[in-house]
């Protein structure tokens, strides 16, 4: 794909928001290939923006524009190079003002959008894959999934078990990441400095820029948003994904803990009626077992006694004390 092609066709369809999947992938791909095209970008982003807001579509003064990028550019780049940024973003502007008087006005359907504050969404997607979006977290996808890859956005985290479509690619966008499914079971979780892949079932393909790592069932990718390196472990702790699978392996771990990944996975309240039973420790292994079981366990394994009232289960007893 050409600089051209991007400027003149999809950098105007990225600006107004009318860019498929795929081809806003390409922009995000074509920004993090060069430095120079990080700042091209940032250019033309900002003459987009006031050839959009001028309310009579006029260009900006072009002798100034010229001379606010040159010295830009000055002391940094090449004279030549600073010269043909700045005829890019002038033929740009113009094409934009010409956008914004003629473009059709089709009615452009909006994502849907599935977003948690402090609970858990479970979404099947309309491929029949399922999606489990945890705690403060969204994802995005344009609506019926219909476009020819299967695209969504993600912030936070959030587990996927995919439908197989081998003609409709399923691509996750977090981050800088795209994470391509092979046919596979896999939840991401996006941090402040670190984004995690961990795969239950089959393989994805991660990908950033010219870099693709190829991540498989039982292993975990961290990718350093910082230093931007990538490591693979061999094996993941599989309660990180119980919120969404409900399988938990708990060794030695506290009631406090248990706790705490049991009311995401199956959206209930446990309380506690004496505080010092959160370090009651016990080791179990459930496998997307019923909520009543899971404390039936509990009960006879800590000595304590478990009652249920809707959604909200008390917890009394001498228990480990």
């Amino acid at each position: 794909m050409s600089n051209g092609e991007l400027l003149y066709g999809l950098l105007g369809k990225y600006f107004s928001g009318e860019a498929s999947p795929e081809e806003a992938m390409a922009v995000d791909d074509w920004i993090t290939q060069h430095p120079d095209h990080r700042k091209l970008y940032n250019e033309a982003a900002a003459a987009w923006e006031v050839a959009g807001n001028n309310p009579h579509h006029q260009l900006p003064d072009k002798a100034l524009l010229l001379h606010e990028i040159k010295q830009k550019a000055v002391g940094h780049k090449p004279q030549r190079s600073a010269w043909r940024m700045a005829a890019v973003i002038l033929v740009l502007i113009g094409a934009a003002t010409l956008y914004f008087i003629w473009r059709p006005s089709p009615a452009v359907a909006p994502l849907v959008i599935r977003q948690t504050t402090t609970g858990i969404y479970r979404d099947t997607l309309p491929d029949h894959s399922l999606a489990v979006v945890n705690s403060h977290s969204a994802i995005r996808y344009t609506p019926g999934l219909a476009d020819k890859t299967r695209f969504i956005q993600l912030t936070g985290e959030a587990w996927f078990n995919v439908t197989s479509d081998p003609l409709k690619p399923f691509i996750v966008s977090v981050g800088d990441l795209r994470i391509k499914v092979l046919g596979t079971a896999f939840n991401v979780r996006e941090l402040a400095a670190v984004i995690e892949v961990a795969v239950t079932s089959g393989a994805v393909l991660v990908s950033k820029g010219d870099t693709a790592i190829i991540v498989k069932a039982a292993q975990q990718l961290e990718y350093n948003t910082i230093s931007q390196r990538f490591s693979i472990t061999g094996a993941f702790n599989p309660n990180k994904t119980g919120y969404a699978t409900r399988i938990f392996n708990f060794e030695n771990a506290s009631l406090k803990e248990i706790i705490t990944q049991l009311e995401k996975a199956y959206n209930i309240k446990v309380i506690l009626e004496d505080k010092r039973l959160e370090n009651c420790t016990m080791s179990s292994a459930f496998e997307n077992k019923p909520i009543q079981y899971v404390f039936e366990v509990i009960s006879v394994t800590l000595n304590v006694q478990c009652r249920f009232e809707h959604d909200r289960i008390y917890i009394s007893g001498t228990g480990c004390n």
